[in-house]
């Protein structure tokens, strides 16, 4: 009898635990919804501060709008957990988020429709080819449609980080110095897999 009270208390412990560190973890994903907004919105009213490419997080308002979903299931874990948990507020969690899920989903769209003409208005091109694939990924924009190489796509990693490190120096490099460290990164890739 004493064993099953001592492993009960000890399930409970676990799973007290566990809704901490999922509170923990959902805080780190409203902390990186905050930033990716934040950078979303400095970029969009300082696009002369980006010299030759940036990456554009279509995802980041969306996140942002959705950030109460989180804070509401952190409190109902904890309540769940460390006390009881009125049914009530169980309901208004649902509506809530149902409602915040739809403009969410809404934005996302409208994003996806304006946004890409008000970032070519400011002249730069997108750049499909030197994306992560990922469906969360941000979209890339260049100044140059140039800078967009046909075979970029194969050494997409090793362009970005060569732009990132230009973009640290305050280099705007031309148009012949990007196809060329795109040929030659691809030269290295055929060399190294041959």
């Amino acid at each position: 009898m004493e064993l099953k009270v001592m492993q009960q208390g000890e399930d409970f412990e676990r799973k007290k635990g566990l809704a901490v560190f999922l509170s923990l973890i959902m805080l780190g994903a409203i902390a990186v919804a905050v930033f990716k907004a934040v950078e979303l919105l400095s970029l969009l009213v300082d696009f002369d501060s980006k010299p030759f490419y940036f990456r554009l997080p279509l995802v980041a308002l969306p996140l942002l709008i959705t950030s109460p979903m989180l804070l509401m299931l952190i409190y109902i874990a904890l309540r769940r957990n460390f006390g009881n948990l009125p049914e009530q507020h169980l309901a208004l969690w649902v509506k809530v988020s149902l409602v915040l899920l739809a403009v969410a989903l809404v934005l996302r769209i409208v994003l996806g429709f304006w946004l890409p003409g008000y970032v070519a208005a400011h002249g730069f091109t997108h750049c499909s080819k030197l994306e992560n694939p990922s469906p969360f990924a941000s979209q890339l924009w260049v100044r140059q449609p140039e800078y967009c190489h046909e075979l970029s796509y194969l050494v997409n990693v090793e362009v970005l980080d060569w732009f990132d490190e230009q973009q640290a120096l305050g280099a705007k490099p031309s148009v012949e110095e990007v196809t060329a460290q795109i040929e030659l990164f691809i030269a290295e890739r055929k060399r190294r897999y041959q």
